[in-house]
């Protein structure tokens, strides 16, 4: 069976830490049964893990006026994995309310503003901090759990050192926990459980999307790239016998992924942000002497322990998750700023980025790339099966 193809274990809320627990999983089960399909609601789902051991579970339950986002830990699945699919953020009308597996005390966030309408979005989805500092708009008022015995007892206003905005008028100062959780679970049952509750019950739920493996043809039948000491023993051990690695570690992936552009840079492929294992078509591993920083990393995560560094031939057997970028665009553009900015010698952040996005701006799945690339790069944004390790070596200092 192909990692590709290994089918995760769908993880539901299950703790009762907190009062609406309940009442969260009786939405996500209620969800479940109708296909995950009920007018004015979406759902989207998060993947984690790695090898057979991989896991599924709901992120968010949005509709047009709230938001259900589960990412608290509820216990461990395995030595790698924490069971992260239990609530933890509540957004209703004008109110969120967050809350944390190890009881720090809960946040609360109470919109103000003027114009709820068109400040639902924002407040539903936004990043609240410093917003007094910043001189954003007075929007929200933030408050925190007062710890009592490890547990809150009272949502406190907290003004964050004169960095957000204070409680104004006969706005509250303090609230207390235990009635704004009665409020926010009355709410979920009241307007989005018994809303799902009123459609029918799918007659067959749908199975588990299956992955279409598309075979490998690009240009290349072997492409190489390094890893470290603990990656090269656990591929040797996995060539041998993948059953004597521990679920989690039975992939042949190396390395912890490098983006092909920063999170900052805008203008290329949403696929250029994500981790990729970088592979040159020259077992010489040129790219790692001409792509500056970004490259270097790579190189320097492959070096700390024992100083050991593995040159790895990867023949691949599927092109999911493969692709193909250009990384001449990154010299030649930094070449013609240099040349624009002269007599200065040192770009900007800015600059420098262009210079990522003129490489980020070439990416393409491999089964598009039609050739004529100067320094071609492949990026694998997948994991790998053992057998599509050709041979791995130390490479020599």
């Amino acid at each position: 069976m192909s990692v590709l193809t290994a089918k995760p274990q769908f993880l539901y809320p299950c703790s009762r830490q907190f009062p609406f627990d309940e009442v969260a999983e009786k939405i996500v089960r209620a969800m479940e049964k109708r296909n995950w399909e009920v007018p004015g609601i979406s759902v989207d789902f998060y993947t984690y893990g790695s090898g057979e051991a991989k896991y599924k579970m709901v992120n968010n339950i949005v509709g047009d006026d709230f938001k259900l986002h589960f990412c608290r830990s509820q216990g461990r699945l395995d030595s790698r994995n924490v069971d992260i699919a239990a609530l933890d953020s509540v957004c209703i009308p004008k109110e969120i309310l967050q809350v944390f597996s190890d009881e720090s005390g809960p946040r609360y966030y109470l919109y103000v503003g003027n114009d709820w309408e068109g400040d639902k979005a924002w407040f539903m989805n936004s990043i609240k901090v410093n917003s007094k500092l910043n001189n954003e708009p007075r929007r929200y008022l933030m408050y925190k759990g007062n710890a009592c015995r490890g547990r809150a007892t009272n949502l406190v206003s907290d003004n964050d050192i004169h960095r957000e905005y204070s409680p104004e008028g006969d706005e509250p100062v303090r609230i207390n926990l235990q009635h704004k959780f009665n409020e926010f679970t009355a709410w979920l049952e009241e307007h989005v459980l018994n809303y799902i509750l009123s459609f029918p019950e799918a007659d067959i739920l749908l199975p588990e999307p299956t992955v279409e493996l598309i075979p490998y043809q690009g240009p290349w039948p072997t492409v190489f790239s390094v890893c470290n000491w603990r990656n090269a023993q656990r591929l040797e051990k996995g060539k041998k016998n993948p059953m004597d690695l521990c679920p989690a570690d039975r992939h042949a992936s190396i390395g912890d992924g490098h983006r092909l552009v920063s999170l900052g840079v805008s203008g290329v492929l949403e696929i250029a942000h994500d981790g990729f294992i970088w592979c040159d078509t020259n077992q010489e591993i040129t790219f790692c002497s001409r792509a500056s920083d970004l490259l270097d990393d790579v190189y320097s995560s492959c070096t700390p322990l024992f100083g050991q560094r593995y040159l790895v031939a990867i023949r691949l057997k599927y092109s999911n998750g493969v692709y193909v970028a250009d990384n001449s665009k990154f010299d030649e553009t930094r070449h013609q700023l240099f040349e624009t900015i002269a007599p200065r010698d040192r770009l900007t952040d800015e600059e420098l980025d262009s210079a990522y996005a003129a490489r980020g701006a070439t990416i393409v799945p491999i089964t598009e790339y039609k050739g004529g690339y100067k320094e071609p790069i492949v990026l694998i944004n997948r994991e790998l099966d053992f057998d599509e390790i050709e041979w791995l070596i130390e490479m020599k200092r």
